[in-house]
């Protein structure tokens, strides 16, 4: 498993390097100093690395130890807890915190949390999991408290992903697909009616459905996006050269970075960066399905799945076949927390990829089923 880790962390670095050229394009021009956004960058950049060095040297099974993970949940929450109290308001929403200079956003940690935590409790009580009240409950009910953390923060997208993470790390503890079905048709509902009973989510369904009617406004940075693509082309404009990057598209350094990207370098480039997502997940679930452990499968399918759904989503929202949503596209697009918790699950990933099996030598197992032991059988009397 050394060469996928290899790999592996080739493909991550090259998706920061592509992110860190399309911050310093698209973010120059809205600042008096057309370096400051580069090395701003840089700095997280070299913070991220910091933190996969660590989350790589450190073996992930500290991660049973419960003083360890006690503390790192309770260290999460009061976070999250903290930024409804005294966080940034932001466009609305309380989403940043600042605290001895720094600011950041306690709900891109959640991701960890939840990740580690539903691992950790899964493979624990594996011999329970078919149980809905033993073992399918307990992590659900973690997961769903963190995801109603960052609700609070008036962030649907967030919760998204946390659920969408947690039900696939579920499926692959091996839990009943009744469960699982059971817990999806609430969820979606719940969705649903959050998206109905606010005005501004509910627009932005509108928008999702019929964008040209909102031409002039919030249907605006669908279409701006649609424009850089179409001039983007085959090749692109060449890099630094997308117009739309000059006010006309919003967000165009976060949220719609991939517009720019595919501006500047065509259908090509955008085809690349979804290439190298495609070639990270294969290889995190390759590494997931060769772990020593259930519990190193679970952390590795939870960091592929959680990267990858979000990277989706964004390329989705940008492209319009989803609605319009702030969730930045992993290691690309501006911003400090997301990169460095991005770059911290590459490095437990990529710890669970050196203490792994070759895959020569160990058949790839399907999804972990749970089993009653069977009752021994007594020798036949003579």
């Amino acid at each position: 498993m050394k060469k996928t880790s290899v790999f592996a962390i080739n493909v991550a670095l090259a998706l920061v390097l592509v992110g860190v050229l399309m911050v310093y394009s698209a973010a120059s021009v809205q600042s008096s100093d057309p370096f400051g956004e580069l090395w701003r960058q840089l700095l997280f950049v070299a913070a991220g690395l910091l933190c996969m060095l660590i989350a790589l040297r450190v073996d992930y099974h500290i991660f049973t130890n419960r003083l360890v993970l006690g503390a790192g949940a309770l260290f999460v929450a009061t976070l999250l807890v903290l930024v409804l109290l005294i966080g940034d308001e932001v466009n609305g929403a309380r989403r940043w915190l600042s605290l001895f200079g720094f600011r950041f956003q306690p709900s891109e940690l959640a991701k960890i949390a939840v990740i580690v935590l539903v691992s950790v409790i899964a493979s624990e009580n594996q011999r329970h999991i078919r149980s809905l009240f033993k073992g399918y409950a307990p992590p659900m009910i973690v997961a769903g408290a963190f995801a109603a953390l960052v609700l609070a923060e008036q962030d649907l997208g967030g919760p998204v992903i946390l659920g969408m993470t947690t039900l696939m790390l579920m499926t692959m503890a091996g839990a009943r697909w009744l469960h699982l079905f059971v817990s999806v048709v609430p969820c979606a509902g719940l969705c649903y009616w959050l998206i109905r009973s606010n005005d501004y989510r509910w627009e932005r369904w509108q928008v999702y459905t019929r964008p040209w009617e909102y031409r002039s406004d919030e249907g605006l940075q669908l279409i701006e996006s649609w424009a850089a693509f179409a001039r983007g082309g085959l090749l692109g404009q060449g890099p630094g050269a997308s117009e739309q990057k000059l006010f006309y598209l919003p967000f165009a350094h976060t949220d719609f970075i991939m517009s720019v990207l595919g501006e500047e370098l065509g259908l090509a480039g955008t085809l690349f960066v979804v290439g190298l997502f495609a070639a990270l997940l294969v290889l995190a679930v390759r590494i997931a399905l060769s772990a020593r452990d259930l519990l190193g499968t679970l952390l590795a399918s939870g960091i592929a799945m959680c990267i990858s759904f979000q990277a989706a989503f964004n390329m989705g929202v940008v492209t319009g076949l989803l609605p319009t949503k702030g969730l930045p596209l992993p290691f690309i697009s501006s911003g400090g927390t997301a990169l460095i918790v991005n770059l911290t699950l590459i490095g437990i990933l990529l710890n669970v990829g050196i203490q792994a099996r070759d895959e020569e030598r160990r058949p790839a197992p399907a999804i972990v089923k749970a089993r009653e032991p069977r009752p021994a059988i007594s020798a036949p009397a003579r």
